[in-house]
């Protein structure tokens, strides 16, 4: 059966089109989800799972023909479900025993390739693993992973340069020195060890050698699969558990058949589930949106801050002009910020009138009456220091302190042309 039959029988609800599905694919799948949980029963629930979605929902892939890419991006995300809350994710088994029968060369290159594997990101890795050992390439890649065609090329791409990097030197010197004279000329004294020094000369050779950059490429994916932990085997219980629990109507199995499906969603329009995103990734994406919000606050704390800073640094020149400039008009000491102690002196005349009127006194009591209302200005009339000498400026005799309003401390010739002023107001009262 192809995938085409396959897909029509599943959804006519046929168990030989689940039978069939399983014996073409669930190794496979198996061995992924083995990879990706590194646990035996975990992944035999996951690809059960995955066939009693496929028994549910496989009427809305768009294209039959891709059965297989379907599979894993429902696996994928069965495996995602399960490693929620953990730390755990798909690694390589680095540390896994070399088969018994190697040599010190074979055994020195498993784990030079398991070292390059282990340096790549988990995204590359599950990249890897999902094109060299089950065959998914280009569309079909990128709907499992959930990402676009380009992004899973780009992903490929960085990862094989990767591994170039880390492992061309390796394999272009122990398995092109025939096919390559130059490079056995360049290698006719290695001693075998790798230095960075050597390293880079064989990949500068690589680079310009069109035989050994073939090789290099070809050598590239045999490398990695002869570094991978090889598949776990799928266990023999699992085929008839899956067919059982698929073709069983009873309550409890049609409850927990609708759980599973209900779970997978939800579904694109072309019939593939929409990828889970890994843990590690979204922890990932929040740390680093959370970094730059706190990048954003600092700049704007250390923008306040430095503007509250300046302002603060200007106010008091601007308080001491204006005080500066009161000074040089009343020539007397700080007005009364009310203005009731510096209208006489601007205006002695007026100083000069009778006190039986009573406005002298009457001014007298105004810093007490201001400082007692919450008004914006009560700030300004506590601090000032002429609030509490109020009689100089309200006497109703002309004093020395009326008698020199000069602008400037020197002694000119302005004072003196002032004073008959003062000394013309006292025959007024009679």
């Amino acid at each position: 059966m192809d995938d085409r039959e396959i897909v029509a029988a599943i959804v006519a609800g046929d168990l030989a089109g689940l039978a069939g599905a399983y014996d073409q694919y669930a190794e496979s799948l198996y061995g992924y989800c083995h990879w990706m949980l590194n646990e035996p029963a975990d992944a035999a629930d996951a690809v059960q799972d995955t066939f009693v979605v496929a028994a549910g929902r496989l009427g809305g892939l768009s294209d039959p023909r891709r059965l297989h890419p379907w599979l894993y991006a429902v696996a994928r995300n069965e495996c995602y479900r399960r490693l929620r809350g953990t730390a755990v994710g798909p690694d390589e088994a680095a540390d896994a025993p070399g088969d018994a029968g190697d040599d010190p060369d074979r055994a020195e290159l498993r784990r030079r390739v398991r070292s390059a594997l282990s340096g790549l990101a988990p995204d590359e890795r599950e990249a890897l693993e999902l094109e060299l050992r089950h065959d998914l390439h280009g569309a079909d890649l990128a709907a499992v992973l959930g990402v676009s065609r380009n992004q899973a090329h780009v992903l490929v791409v960085r990862t094989r340069g990767q591994l170039e990097k880390d492992l061309g030197a390796v394999l272009v010197a122990r398995t092109g020195r025939r096919a390559c004279r130059a490079l056995d000329m360049l290698l006719i004294d290695w001693d075998g060890r790798l230095t960075a020094v050597m390293r880079k000369r064989i990949r500068r050779h690589a680079d310009q050698c069109e035989v050994c950059d073939n090789r290099r490429r070809s050598t590239l994916r045999n490398a990695a699969l002869f570094g991978m932990a090889p598949l776990a085997v799928l266990p023999g219980w699992l085929r008839e558990d899956m067919l059982r629990l698929c073709s069983d109507y009873s309550h409890l199995t049609l409850a927990y058949r609708q759980e599973v499906t209900l779970r997978a969603e939800p579904f694109g329009p072309n019939g593939f589930p929409r990828a889970i995103r890994p843990a590690r990734r979204r922890a990932l994406a929040l740390t680093r949106i959370a970094a730059a919000a706190g990048i954003v606050i600092a700049v704007v704390s250390a923008g306040i801050i430095a503007v509250l800073a300046l302002s603060g640094s200007r106010a008091p020149h601007a308080l001491d002009a204006v005080r500066s400039s009161g000074r040089s008009v009343t020539g007397s000491a700080p007005a009364d910020p009310t203005g009731s102690a510096g209208a006489p002196a601007s205006a002695p005349p007026t100083t000069s009138q009778p006190a039986t009127t009573g406005q002298g006194p009457a001014t007298v009591p105004t810093p007490a009456a201001t400082t007692a209302k919450p008004s914006p200005s009560h700030s300004a009339t506590t601090s000032a220091p002429a609030a509490p000498k109020p009689s100089p400026s309200h006497s109703p005799t002309p004093t020395p302190t009326a008698t020199t309003p000069t602008p400037t401390p020197t002694p000119t010739p302005t004072p003196t042309g002032t004073t008959p002023t003062p000394t013309e107001t006292p025959p007024n009262p009679f």
